[in-house]
């Protein structure tokens, strides 16, 4: 299949190219914009079983006008003295002009004695908002308060910050706007330079930038308008990790072809001749791993959360299409270009001389025992302080601190208790046509001010019917912080969950929603791990044709994701001083790390096995393997890396957690695994790495035994051939396997 797809692309480039042009001209036309079903509420994408969803939805039901949202403007004098009286009343009028300045999402706006600080230097004015946090008609609410807060608060000598779920929303939006258009720029600067040093070639550096480029445009607009037909939003997390998956995995495909390509031009193949074998061999090679990291990507469909499951379609998505560029596109250009894609570059290697990944390949080689044992001993050591890790759920926490919400919030921190950013709801339901007992509320309202955790708890409100009752409580900490989390979900659940005969009793807000979210990722992780895993080893098991293979490096790379996130505990935990690390990560990590990293490992696999075939020995097959596909690795690695590790520039912590985790484990997955402990492990005999495979009996201690018996048996004739029999089993029962010939054709 792949030497019909090669000789037909090589073949009609043009007609390649032209289809591919329209193709894309009608995609991006005729879609909408991603940034249409971007939601940056991650508690919108909570499914509706959870109690803090049931909590809002009780809230819409039975108070309307209290079922959106409050945020908080923070006022202050200009020069931090206290406010006055004259100040205090220029705050009420602040107040009272809002609400009536236009702004259609306001639903009203409160202030009074009670909200100014006990210090006197603040005073809060709630702005009640209609819809959701992230909703795009609340983003525009929110860019409009602050817009129009200067311009009431004008010479009154006071000035205001705002802060809360939309305004964090609604900032968490932009960061991650702007940390995408950072993220492009250092990817294409990065990759443009490594290519360059890498290939000496100003064509090869640009190129990959180019399609690419390309590539994402689609993608964007596919997912956009999947997202819009099937009626889903995404979560700002999609368009970061959209470019760095198709700059990294895009690039990593282009380098395996060219890879191929120029040593096939090395030994004398004319251009076409050695790009079509180039697209055909590195064609089953990228086509496994992109299956690969489709399969793993498809595993967040299983997860309840919608911020992981909305990420599978546009993932899905861009590998599939950069799957089929490089098939397909990048062979139809290297096919118009020829031997001109690497001008001005004449790279030849001195006679004699024998590259770094041809000496390293001799060792593993001979010594796969000692590769295991030490490399394996690092990591494992590694992996063990992944069972540190602690998760992070703050949202204010993950943002620049240059933010206006987190500005805001801090001065707010400053005068008041961090609760009152995020007040939590206590809804009460009669579950008949009756009303509630005033005397059962009270006394939830009094048995909730005894409860950990709980600052402050305001009078009961009740609705017209007095079938509902709200109280809205404030926590003692950060309502984003570990610890509000475990009083909301532990005492504060406690507490309200059936404490009034004959009603339902829901906690929601900021705070209850992220407990939801925690226990959905809790779920997540024990289902998508596993289903990933099969997956996976269910592809690499057709691939390897074989069955311990496929366990084999499933076994490294799950060793290797455990050891990167061990080195994110350590740097991010241990040596920073935070008190967790983004809940998102451990899944998206995995993932990553898994997924990304088993294509090297197919890469270096593959290439073994085609040495076995070949009929080299095992030790040999392994040399060669490292010595070809090592350079190949080295580059793809450092350059995927590297896009991953521009994230690090955004100054959002979850992106440089992020960033800096996957960066990690690909250098793990391209210098380590890849190019020593898999290959050690297809070497070490007994393993039977191949079985049940034909390659098996190749990897069994007489694998030299079985090569020499047949040159022998071409040399001599009758009793000689017996005689050289035995005296080839002689040797192989006391010699070591060979290492692999010096091979002096460039990496």
């Amino acid at each position: 299949m792949f030497a019909a797809l090669a000789l037909m692309v090589t073949g009609h480039p043009w007609r390649v190219i032209a289809v591919w042009v329209v193709a894309s001209v009608a995609i991006v036309v005729f879609s909408p914009s991603i940034s249409t079903v971007t939601n940056a509420n991650q508690a919108s994408f909570l499914p509706g079983h959870y109690q803090s969803v049931q909590a809002q939805n009780a809230l819409t039901r039975d108070f309307p006008k209290q079922s959106g949202n409050t945020d908080l403007l923070v006022v202050e004098r200009a020069d931090g003295a206290p406010l006055t009286s004259a100040n205090q009343q220029a705050v009420s009028t602040f107040a009272t002009a809002l609400a009536h300045a236009g702004i259609s999402e306001i639903t009203g706006t409160f202030t009074s004695p009670a909200l100014l600080s006990p210090n006197g230097k603040a005073q809060l004015v709630n702005v009640m908002l209609r819809g959701e946090p992230g909703e795009v008609p609340v983003n525009d609410a929110v860019k409009a308060i602050r817009a129009e807060v200067p311009r009431e608060l004008a010479g009154t000598g006071l000035t205001a910050g705002l802060t809360g779920a939309s305004a964090i929303a609604f900032d968490t939006t932009n960061a991650f706007a702007t940390a995408e258009n950072v993220i492009a720029i250092a990817t294409v600067v990065l990759i443009v330079i490594l290519l360059g040093l890498i290939f000496r070639s100003v064509l090869i550096a640009i190129l990959p930038v180019v399609l690419i480029g390309l590539i994402h445009q689609v993608a964007t607009a596919l997912v956009a308008s999947l997202a819009h037909a099937l009626n889903f939003d995404v979560g700002t997390l999609l368009g970061p990790l959209l470019i760095v998956v198709l700059f990294g995995i895009g690039t990593d495909y282009f380098v395996f072809l060219v890879f191929r390509y120029r040593e096939n031009l090395t030994k004398g193949d004319e251009p076409v001749a050695a790009l079509q074998h180039a697209t055909e061999v590195v064609g089953e090679v990228i086509s496994s791993s992109a299956l690969t990291v489709i399969a793993a990507f498809a595993a967040l469909l299983l997860s309840t959360l919608g911020l992981l499951r909305t990420l599978a379609p546009g993932l899905i998505i861009s590998v599939v299409l950069m799957l089929l560029s490089a098939l397909t596109l990048v062979p139809a250009v290297l096919a118009l270009l020829g031997r001109h894609v690497f001008w001005p570059a004449h790279r030849q290697k001195p006679a004699g001389a024998e590259s770094y990944s041809a000496r390293i390949g001799k060792y593993v080689g001979r010594h796969p025992g000692r590769i295991i044992a030490g490399y394996g001993g690092v990591l494992l050591v590694l992996a063990l302080a992944a069972f540190g890790f602690r998760a992070d759920y703050d949202e204010v926490g993950e943002l620049p601190s240059t933010s206006p919400s987190v500005v805001a919030y801090n001065q707010m921190q400053r005068d008041f208790p961090a609760g009152y950013v995020g007040p939590t709801s206590v809804i009460a339901t009669s579950n008949t046509t009756e009303p509630l007992s005033s005397q059962s509320v009270t006394a939830l309202v009094d048995k909730l001010k005894q409860v950990e955790g709980v600052a402050a708890v305001a009078p009961a409100q009740m609705n017209a019917s007095g079938t509902a009752a709200l109280i809205t409580l404030s926590l003692d900490v950060n309502p984003y912080s570990g610890q509000a989390l475990a009083d909301v979900g532990g005492p504060i659940r406690s507490a309200a969950n059936g404490s009034i005969p004959g009603a339902t009793v829901l906690v929601g807000g900021a705070t209850s929603q992220s407990v939801d979210v925690r226990n959905a990722i809790d779920h997540d992780l024990s289902v998508i791990f596993p289903v990933a895993a099969v997956i996976i080893a269910v592809i690499l098991g057709l691939l390897l044709r074989a069955v311990l293979g496929p366990l084999y490096l499933l076994l490294g790379v799950g060793l290797g994701f455990l050891a990167t996130l061990g080195i994110l505990v350590l740097i991010f935990q241990k040596a920073g001083g935070l008190v967790g690390i983004d809940f998102s990560i451990p899944i998206v990590l995995y993932l990553f790390v898994v997924a990304i990293g088993t294509d090297y490992n197919i890469l270096m696999t593959a290439r073994v096995r085609e040495e076995l075939r070949a009929g080299k020995e095992p030790a040999e097959a392994v040399g060669l393997a490292i010595a070809h596909g090592g350079p190949t690795v080295a580059a793809a690695g450092i350059i995927l890396a590297g896009t991953f590790a521009s994230l690090l520039l955004t100054g959002i912590t979850t992106l440089t957690e992020l960033g800096l985790g996957v960066a990690i484990g690909i250098i793990v997955a391209a210098f380590v695994m890849a190019p020593r402990l898999i290959p050690a492990m297809t070497g070490m005999r007994r393993w039977h790495f191949w079985w049940p495979g034909p390659l098996d009996h190749r990897t069994a201690e007489h694998t030299h035994h079985l090569h020499l018996h047949d040159r022998t048996r071409l040399e001599r004739v009758g009793q000689a051939v017996t005689a050289a029999d035995g005296a080839a089993r002689q040797r192989d029962d006391t010699t070591d396997p060979v290492g692999a010939p010096e091979d002096h054709r460039p990496d």
